[in-house]
């Protein structure tokens, strides 16, 4: 099970710090003046997010149902108030992706009207306090914190 672990974690640090890194090229390549630049941006951006993201969205979550269905060591997650506030920041930072996803694949083209540049800087704050957030639930609140004094 520490195989599985590993791999949970492997891909959350895929996925979050692709996700994170995205947001901010994003609101970056807005800004680019030429129809071409943005186009070759935005393709690169939708290949990324479409395998790096979303690979490692698909790690973390298959490994994740894994721990939770075999719970190797017996935590008991339901009944744990850490793992509840855990699921609610992953929620959360999946209905950020759902908007960055939404944002990119169908209203970003390279011509026309770009998006505004602090939608995703929003985004990117946002993400970032919700992993900042299921980490302290984790680590902080859950297993190497209170519950176990």
């Amino acid at each position: 099970m520490f195989v599985v672990k590993f791999l949970h974690v492997l891909g959350m640090v895929v996925y979050v710090g692709g996700f994170l890194a995205l947001t901010r090229l994003v609101g970056k390549a807005v800004l680019f003046e030429t129809e071409a630049s943005r186009a070759d941006s935005y393709r690169t951006f939708r290949r990324m997010h479409m395998f790096a993201d979303w690979g490692g969205l698909a790690i973390m979550l298959v490994t994740g149902l894994i721990l939770f269905i075999s719970d190797p060591w017996d935590k008991d997650y339901l009944k744990q108030g850490y793992f509840h506030m855990k699921l609610t920041f992953v929620i959360l930072l999946l209905v950020c992706d759902i908007l960055f996803t939404r944002k990119l694949f169908f209203q970003m083209r390279p011509d026309g009207p770009q998006p505004k540049k602090a939608f995703f800087a929003a985004l990117h704050g946002i993400a970032a306090l919700l992993v900042v957030g299921a980490i302290f639930a984790i680590y902080v609140m859950g297993e190497g914190g209170a519950s176990n004094v």
